[in-house]
């Protein structure tokens, strides 16, 4: 004999009920339904865990195999569910089909079937089971968006540039800061009902499609806080009221709490617009390869304590690091305090320290000017060098020879006493003619034995007292004539004292010239 007990053969039997349990030991999303009718409320007659598990069916974008689509289903103790019953007979394979949203009126009772026994569910009474973010204007008590306003921030300082000193920016003014807010959440724009679209999960994740008119949007939050919407775009109008243009939506993100963003490849961001960055705590960046920055305007850095930068981190072992920098341009700054700097610590490679400079080069030291130079100094000018000292200069060699060579005349003047002294043989040789002025008396006192060679024509004039006194021999030798020119008109005073004769010869006097170095006016190269 054929059965006839199954679907569709032996009738079809419907039912609706709650929900009482959904914890299925075969975690296959089954349900356990006390049904009106069906069972009474009385849980020590029909507990709980004898009512029959239930199937819960799928929607038909999920195929409900392998994992796949959405699962499990999202029906929980309290659940007022519809179906039907697969074996009509023994009503033993309930099959839910459906869910139904009411307007709950009572809390469970102790004892009591057709309720949520662990009691979470339902969360109010006396109002619609739609979320409230649906319904209009009592959604603005919901917590979710109670939330974001309550963390809403405001006055966010933006950097602003720096003021230098005028001698380095001339004309330059203090930049005023500014800040931004965090834009309203929805932008304050209502919702209407039937066009917000919510899922809420059960521990208060949300997420919202709202198609109300003039305020469409996405959220998406997390129960913590951190959520990203996406805010009513800018909608402008005619004079009729129809839509003219509808543009750009702004985006809010926030994290409660850090935030991860791994990119496995390559990543490219176009900013149309302005960026503004502020952070409150440290900012660390760790390139792996090069670091390109491109700036077509200017480009400002304000730092309000200190910058350290090092190059070639690497290590002098490998190849240390360069540093190249061109300014088509003028640079200008202003240090404060003092600078120190070293050029050449290296132990190999080029020590040197050389700049060109196309035009002027001044400088101003409030102190000394100290420059202590190890191997040879050098100072070449094409033109004049001029050297001034207020009070006292000295120019001296431990070892070696002062050399001062001119192209053409040497002058020499002292306001006061000028006095010069040999440690040695004192040699004055004129190649030309040699002429001596002394404007008041002049006293010369020789000590050992002194030489004069003239090659040349000697012109002596004394418009002063001229006194001479040897304490040594005095040898004259004349190979030619011998003028004395006397004015007429006064009188000769001779001291006679008591002297012999001699006829030894005046030895020839040999004077040298000393060689001045390599590369100085009148030497040799």
């Amino acid at each position: 004999m054929v059965s006839n007990d199954f679907m569709g053969i032996d009738g079809f039997r419907w039912f609706i009920g709650v929900i009482e349990d959904r914890d299925d030991p075969e975690k296959a999303g089954r349900v356990r339904v006390r049904c009106f009718g069906y069972h009474n409320d009385d849980l020590d007659k029909i507990p709980t865990k004898d009512l029959p598990w239930a199937q819960v069916p799928a929607p038909t974008d999920t195929p409900s195999m392998a994992g796949m689509g959405n699962t499990p289903h999202f029906l929980v103790e309290g659940t007022h569910v519809f179906g039907f019953f697969l074996d009509a007979q023994f009503m033993q394979r309930p099959m839910v089909i459906g869910s139904i949203p009411g307007s709950p009126a009572d809390l469970p009772e102790e004892g009591k079937g057709f309720f949520d026994p662990k009691k979470v569910y339902p969360k109010t009474i006396n109002e619609p089971d739609t979320n409230r973010l649906v319904r209009g204007s009592i959604g603005e008590t919901h917590p979710a968006l109670e939330k974001r306003r309550g963390m809403k921030q405001t006055k966010v300082p933006i950097a602003t540039k720096p003021h230098l000193a005028t001698g380095v920016q001339p004309g330059g003014s203090a930049d005023s800061r500014k800040t931004w807010n965090e834009p309203d959440p929805k932008s304050n724009t209502p919702t209407m009902y039937p066009y917000n679209h919510v899922h809420e999960s059960e521990c208060g994740h949300v997420h919202e499609i709202d198609d109300s008119p003039g305020g469409e949007r996405i959220l998406q939050q997390h129960i913590s806080g951190t959520f990203t919407e996406l805010h009513p775009a800018l909608v402008e109008y005619d004079d009729d009221g129809n839509e003219t243009d509808r543009r750009f939506s702004n985006r809010v993100v926030k994290v409660v709490g850090k935030d991860y963003e791994i990119v496995i490849s390559d990543k490219n961001i176009l900013i149309e617009g302005d960026l503004n960055l502020t952070v409150k705590g440290n900012k660390n960046e760790l390139v792996k390869g090069d670091y390109v920055l491109e700036v077509e305007g200017d480009m400002f850095t304000k730092i309000h304590k200190n910058q350290r930068t090092k190059v070639g981190a690497r290590g002098e072992e490998k190849g240390g690091g360069n540093r190249e920098e061109e300014i088509v341009g003028s640079h200008a700054f202003d240090i404060r305090q003092s600078v120190k700097g070293r050029v050449g610590s290296a132990k190999d490679g080029a020590r040197d320290f050389d700049i060109q400079i196309g035009g002027n080069e001044s400088r101003i030291v409030n102190g000394n000017f100290n420059i202590n130079v190890i191997k040879d100094y050098t100072l070449v000018s094409e033109a004049d060098i001029l050297v001034q000292a207020e009070d006292n200069m000295s120019l001296k060699t431990v070892t070696g020879i002062v050399a001062i060579g001119a192209g053409s005349n040497v002058n020499i003047r002292s306001s006061a006493e000028m006095k010069i002294k040999s440690g040695g043989v004192y040699k004055f040789q004129s190649v030309g003619a040699a002429n001596v002025t002394y404007d008041s008396t002049s006293v010369f006192k020789h000590t050992g034995t002194t030489g004069i060679n003239y090659v040349s024509t000697l012109d002596v004039e004394l418009e002063g007292v001229a006194t001479f006194d040897y304490n040594e021999d005095f040898k004259e030798k004349i190979e030619k004539n011998h003028f004395v020119d006397k004015e007429s008109g006064f009188v000769d005073h001779t001291h006679p004292t008591t002297r012999t004769s001699g006829e030894l010869p005046v030895d020839d006097v040999t004077i040298s010239a000393p060689a001045l170095p390599a590369g100085t006016a009148g030497g040799s190269e």
